[in-house]
């Protein structure tokens, strides 16, 4: 038999007892008979359900209802039924037909349901009134937008029903007004006429302003998640233009025109249904906020993956759980990583004068300083930067504050400056970057004191301001927990109040630092 494309009922049906009579194997029979063998079991099946009518050549085109049409892709894509049996099922015409409509919702368009083309959908149009125009658009809109038989029943054209029911939906009965005519020129209108169109004018530019306004700063808001989850483009854009297009009662033209986005392209994604892909990502973000909860966060996004993969029982890359932990704010509380140090080179560094010489034969002599680190809260940190008196062990001065800067050590530094009455000690600290700036040398030099530093990784050349540090943790800081930063700061003002006067100390005489002072002076 010579290939080709159309057959009739009669050879197609010998091509089934062909098939069925099992002379040559299903591999060759497209070589011997020019047809595929996938063809002859459709052709089969249509013979044992409707008989030799199955196989006669459809007259029109075959119309489908959306929800059939949606019926079937779902059917398809929950990996229950095979592409054939999801023909069978529906009685589609040919797998082509599923596939389109695969390709369809896939593509995040909707499924629309074919029906029948109506010759009224040509007629001319005819001249109406408001009143029917109304009318007719009510009756429209009452009926589901079925413009075909609005159009039949009041013997108008489709395209007319079309636009009225467009025009009302914008801008309400306004826009069924026949409004065609010549528009005067300005030199023709009355002052009064003038004014009228001059104040429409400026409302016109108000309602845009306020608009353009109010877009920007939705744009500007947090949607991270919903923009994230479901893949399309520009969807935080529309987003703000529906909340916008609710909550002020903004044109969706004039919010189109200031987003730059064709208002068909808004529509489409307003009546898009989620794709598969969509669906699985909210399933495994609502997983994944579970987990993250019961475990008490300790889950990174390579182990996330992992449980998400024995939860859904397939393979899921650990990118695609990484994204979804960022747009849901989900990170490990172990481990985190640090953030690579970057050396600088010091401003200014003095030599080592103290040079472990930690002994003062008076007040005011020799001074030592640092900055410790503390944390409050859910890892929030704090900084304390103090100085002490090498003469009696007390506190001169002492600054806590949220950053690690060159501000908390001038305020300490001025704080101990003011409490010295003239007096200019030799001041050792080690070699941060505070103490490192041209700013901290130029105040130690105003106050003609001298600065030394500790030598690069010797920390015992700031031995007794490293051994304060360890007294106030364990004694204080290591012994309760703080919720805030004012709890920390009331902590260690009471603690350092203690330690400079009633804390006693072996070294001292049994004394306390600012007593052994005053005993001195």
């Amino acid at each position: 038999m010579a290939k080709r494309g159309t057959y009739s009922a009669q050879e197609k049906y010998g091509l089934i007892l062909a098939f069925d009579s099992r002379e040559f194997p299903a591999r060759d029979f497209k070589h011997h008979f020019g047809v595929a063998a996938f063809t002859v079991r459709k052709w089969k099946y249509l013979y044992e359900t409707y008989g030799l009518e199955g196989l006669q050549k459809a007259k029109g085109w075959k119309h489908y209802s959306e929800e059939l049409k949606l019926a079937a892709v779902q059917d398809y894509l929950s990996g229950n039924y095979s592409l054939i049996d999801v023909i069978r099922k529906y009685e589609i015409s040919s797998d082509s037909v599923l596939e389109k409509w695969i390709k369809i919702y896939n593509g995040r368009r909707d499924l629309k349901g074919t029906r029948k083309r109506t010759e009224n959908s040509m007629t001319k149009g005819r001249s109406t009134k408001l009143e029917e125009r109304l009318k007719i658009v009510k009756h429209c809109l009452e009926n589901s937008k079925d413009y075909n038989q609005t159009a039949q029943q009041f013997k108008v054209s489709y395209q007319q029903v079309y636009q009225w029911v467009k025009k009302y939906m914008e801008k309400g009965q306004d826009g069924l007004e026949d409004k065609r005519g010549r528009r005067k020129e300005n030199i023709e209108l009355t002052p009064e006429e003038k004014n009228q169109r001059d104040i429409k004018q400026l409302e016109l530019e108000n309602e845009r302003l306020r608009a353009e306004i109010a877009f920007f700063k939705k744009v500007r808001g947090a949607r991270k998640e919903a923009a994230s989850l479901n893949q399309v483009r520009l969807t935080e854009t529309y987003t703000a233009i529906q909340e916008l297009h609710q909550e002020e009662n903004f044109s969706i033209l004039l919010l189109c025109e200031i987003a730059r986005v064709s208002r068909s392209a808004y529509y489409k994604w307003l009546h898009r249904l989620p794709s598969e892909n969509e669906r699985i990502n909210e399933n495994i973000l609502t997983e994944m906020k579970r987990l993250h909860k019961e475990l008490k966060g300790i889950l990174g996004y390579r182990r996330m993956a992992i449980y998400i993969s024995r939860l859904f029982d397939m393979q899921i890359n650990r990118k695609r759980i990484y994204r979804l932990m960022k747009v849901a704010g989900i990170e490990s509380v172990i481990r985190r990583k640090r953030k690579k140090y970057v050396r600088s080179s010091p401003q200014h560094v003095a030599e080592n004068i103290l040079n472990r010489e930690f002994k003062a034969e008076n007040p005011n002599e020799k001074w030592v300083t640092d900055v410790t680190e503390m944390k409050y809260g859910t890892s929030q940190k704090a900084y304390l930067s103090a100085i002490l008196d090498l003469y009696d062990g007390s506190i001169v001065s002492y600054v806590l504050g949220t950053s690690n800067n060159n501000p908390l050590v001038m305020k300490t530094l001025d704080q101990a400056i003011k409490k010295a009455d003239g007096a200019t000690p030799l001041i050792h600290s080690d070699r941060g970057f505070q103490y490192t700036s041209h700013e901290f040398r130029r105040k130690t030099k105003k106050a003609n004191m001298k600065q030394s530093m500790s030598r690069v990784g010797k920390c015992i050349d700031n031995g007794p301001m490293e051994s304060f540090w360890g007294t106030l943790k364990c004694e204080k800081y290591y012994l309760d927990k703080y919720e805030t930063f004012e709890e920390l700061e009331k902590a260690i003002e009471e603690y350092i109040h203690f330690y400079n006067h009633n804390r006693l100390q072996g070294r001292l005489n049994g004394l306390s630092p600012l007593e052994y002072r005053t005993k001195a002076a």
